[in-house]
C-alpha cells in the first residue's frame, strides 16, 4: 500500500489511521495487522510500516516498527514504537500507557493521549528519562523529564496548530550549545497549508536568560525561512553570553569574557533576507578574562536596518585596553547597510586621549574591511609604562599614525608611524598584525629611535646620569601574543658623559674606586656606547660597540681616566633580562655591570 499525504506529515497521519481502525474495532476482534510499503510526504518518508495490535487480555499493545526519512536526512532510520497498555473506550479517544519509542539515536519512554474529532486532532504527551544521541556527537540529551501537548483544526485547506513543550529535568547537548538546566518552556500557535508553515507567535523562556518572543513564515517547497522576527526584553546579559554567544565566539577574542547586565534584542527577516537588528545593552559590565580589555557601565544602542541608515551609540564608565586604563566615552557613528562610518571617535587613555579620525568599515563577502588615522594626544610615560608593566619612563608621549587598514582577518599600516619621547622620535614602519582579535594575534614591524634624551631616561634610576643622544633600530620585530620572539636590536649613545661610574658598577665597584686614584674623579668621559641583541625565541645573542676575545665592550672609555664596561655572557635569556631590570627600577637599587 501506498499512501502520499500533504496536511498533516507521516507519522502523525499514519498513526492516527492506526489508532482510529482500533477504536472503531471496539475490540471484537482478537489482534490488528496492518503493512504500509511508504508514505510520501514533504517533510519525509516512512516505509516498511508494520503494525500489530494485540486484543488479547485486559491490556491491549500495539507494536510499530517502520523506517522514517525526514527530507533533509540523507538515509531512512529504523525505529519501533511500543504501547503496552493501549485504551480506546470512546471513539476518537486513545490512551497509551507505559509506550516506548527507540531507534539508533533515541529512547524515550512516555505515555500519550490522542482525541480525534472530525478535523480536529489533539496529543498530549509525557515523556520520562528520554535520551537521544547522533552518530556524530553533535547532538545529545539525557534524563529529560516534560510535557508536550498539541493541538489541530483544519480550517478550508489549512491545519491551524497550538503547541505547549514544558521541559523540567535533563541536559541537552546541542552542537555548539549546551543546557545544563533545565526549567525552559516553549510554546506556539499558527497555521499549516500546501504552500508554507506560519509560527504566529511563539514564546520561548530560558531559565536564568529570560523571554523570547518570535513569529515567522517556511516555504514547505524550498524549506526555506522566509519571514521572521524575533524580539527579547529585559535578557540577562550573563545568561544569554554564557548559553548563546560563548559556544559561537569561543576561537576569537570574545570567547572568554565575564559579562553582567540586561540586553534588549530583535531581528527581522523579510522576503528571506535580513531587514532589521536593534541590540541594546543597559549597564553592562564586560571582562576579558585574558585580560585584553574589560569596560564597565556600558550603555549601547545599536540598530541596524537594511533599507534605512541608522545612528548608533556606545557609552561606558571606565574600562582598560591591553591594561590601558580608559576614561569615560561617548562614541557615535553612522550604519548604512553594511558599512560604519564616522568623522571622529575620542577614546580617552590615561591622562591623554586616542583621536581616531576618518574611520570606516564595511562587512563585504563574510569579512570585515576598514581603515582609519590616529593622533594621540600626549600621554604621561610613568603611567603608560606602569601600566604596561614595564620599567619606568620619564616625560611623555605623543605621536600620529597614518592611514591603517584591516582585510582578511590583517591590519597592516600604510606609511610609518611616529612618536615624540624622551625630546627625540620614535618611528614604526612595515607594521603588520595577523589576526588581532584572534587567539593568537602576531606583530611585525621595524622600529627606529632617533636623537633620544639619554639624561630625561636615566635619571629615572639610580643607576648615573648619562648624558647624550640615544639612536637604535629594532630590525623585523616579532611580537607573538604580545611577546617578543623575533629582533635584531641595536642601540648607540653618541658621546658626551657618565657622571657617575661607581653607580654603573655598583657597591663594589664603587669600593674599589675609592681605594684609587680615580676617587678624584666624579665624571667620565667615553667614546663609545651600544648594545645589540639578536632575539630568536627568548635567548638574545648579545654584542656591543666591538667583541673582545671573552665578550663585548658596551661602554669604551676616552680620555683620563679612561673606563670601559665589558660584557661576557653572549647569551642572555630575554625573561630573564626583563625580570632583572624590572627588579631593579621597582626597588631603585644599583645596577651592576659585569
Amino acid at each position: 500500500m501506498a499512501v502520499a499525504d500533504n496536511s498533516l506529515g507521516i507519522f502523525p497521519k499514519a498513526l492516527l489511521f492506526v489508532l482510529i481502525l482500533l477504536s472503531q474495532s471496539a475490540f471484537a476482534v482478537s489482534s490488528i495487522e496492518i503493512n504500509i510499503g511508504a508514505v510520501d510526504a514533504p517533510v519525509g518518508q516512512l516505509k516498511d510500516t508494520k503494525l500489530h495490535v494485540d486484543l488479547k487480555g485486559k491490556k491491549p499493545k500495539l507494536n510499530l516498527t517502520a523506517a522514517v526519512k525526514p527530507a533533509a536526512a540523507p538515509d531512512f532510520t529504523p525505529f519501533k514504537l511500543v504501547c503496552d497498555t493501549l485504551f480506546s473506550e470512546q471513539l476518537g479517544y486513545i490512551d497509551c500507557f507505559d509506550g516506548k519509542l527507540t531507534s539508533a539515536v533515541i529512547d524515550i519512554p512516555f505515555s500519550l493521549h490522542i482525541a480525534q474529532q472530525a478535523n480536529q486532532i489533539s496529543l498530549d504527551v509525557l515523556f520520562n528519562g528520554a535520551k537521544f544521541s547522533d552518530a556524530e556527537g553533535l547532538h545529545a540529551g539525557e534524563g529529560l523529564i516534560g510535557d508536550l501537548q498539541f493541538t489541530a483544526e483544519k480550517k478550508q485547506a489549512a491545519w491551524h496548530w497550538n503547541s505547549q513543550l514544558n521541559w523540567e529535568k535533563g541536559e541537552v547537548f546541542w552542537q555548539p550549545f549546551y543546557f545544563g538546566d533545565a526549567g525552559s518552556a516553549f510554546s506556539a500557535n499558527g497555521f499549516i497549508d500546501a504552500r508554507q508553515v506560519v509560527i504566529s507567535n511563539a514564546g520561548l523562556i530560558v531559565k536564568d536568560v529570560g523571554e523570547i518572543k518570535a513569529s515567522a513564515a517556511i516555504d514547505t517547497k524550498t524549506k526555506q525561512l522566509t519571514d521572521a522576527t524575533i524580539t527579547a526584553k529585559q535578557i540577562d546579559f550573563n545568561g544569554l553570553y554564557t548559553l548563546l554567544l560563548k559556544p559561537t565566539l569561543e576561537k576569537s577574542a570574545f570567547g572568554n569574557l565575564t559579562v553582567s547586565g540586561k540586553a534588549d534584542w530583535q531581528f527581522k527577516i523579510k522576503n528571506t533576507q535580513p531587514a532589521h537588528f536593534e541590540l541594546k545593552l543597559i549597564d553592562a559590565n564586560i571582562e576579558d578574562q585574558n585580560g585584553k580589555f574589560a569596560f564597565s557601565h556600558v550603555n549601547a544602542n545599536i540598530p541596524w536596518d537594511y533599507d534605512v541608515a541608522q545612528n548608533i551609540s556606545l557609552a561606558y564608565e571606565s574600562g582598560n585596553l591591553l591594561h590601558l586604563p580608559l576614561g569615560a566615552a561617548n562614541l557615535k557613528a553612522e550604519l548604512n547597510r553594511y558599512a560604519l562610518t564616522t568623522p571622529e571617535l575620542v577614546l580617552p587613555l590615561l591622562d591623554g586621549a586616542l583621536n581616531f579620525k576618518d574611520v570606516s568599515a564595511a562587512w563585504l563577502g563574510k569579512n570585515w574591511f576598514w581603515h582609519l588615522r590616529m593622533d594621540l594626544t600626549p600621554i604621561d610615560l610613568s603611567q603608560f609604562t606602569k601600566a604596561l608593566g614595564w620599567p619606568a619612563l620619564a616625560g611623555h608621549i605623543s605621536g600620529q599614525i597614518p592611514l591603517v587598514t584591516y582585510a582578511n582577518k590583517q591590519l597592516n599600516m600604510d606609511g610609518a608611524m611616529t612618536f615624540k619621547v624622551f625630546d627625540g622620535i620614535v618611528g614604526m614602519n612595515n607594521l603588520r598584525i595577523d589576526d588581532p582579535l584572534g587567539v593568537v594575534t602576531r606583530l611585525y614591524a621595524d622600529l627606529t629611535m632617533r636623537k633620544l634624551d639619554l639624561g630625561v631616561l636615566t635619571r629615572t634610576y639610580r643607576f648615573g646620569a648619562i648624558e647624550g643622544k640615544l639612536d637604535g633600530d629594532v630590525k623585523g620585530l616579532e611580537l607573538e601574543n604580545w611577546k617578543a620572539v623575533r629582533f635584531d636590536a641595536s642601540l648607540q649613545i653618541s658621546q658626551r658623559a657618565v657622571e657617575n661610574i661607581t653607580a654603573l658598577g655598583g657597591e663594589g665597584t664603587a669600593a674599589a674606586l675609592q681605594r684609587t686614584f680615580l676617587r678624584f674623579f666624579d665624571e667620565f668621559n667615553y667614546d663609545k656606547i651600544g648594545i645589540s641583541c639578536k632575539l630568536r625565541g627568548d635567548m638574545c645573542e648579545m654584542g656591543g660597540v666591538t667583541s673582545t676575545p671573552d665578550g663585548y665592550i658596551i661602554v669604551k672609555g676616552s680620555g683620563i681616566p679612561a673606563i670601559n664596561v665589558n660584557g661576557y655572557n653572549k647569551q642572555v635569556s630575554l625573561s630573564d633580562l626583563l625580570g632583572r631590570i624590572k627588579r631593579i627600577t621597582d626597588s631603585n637599587t644599583n645596577v651592576i655591570v659585569k
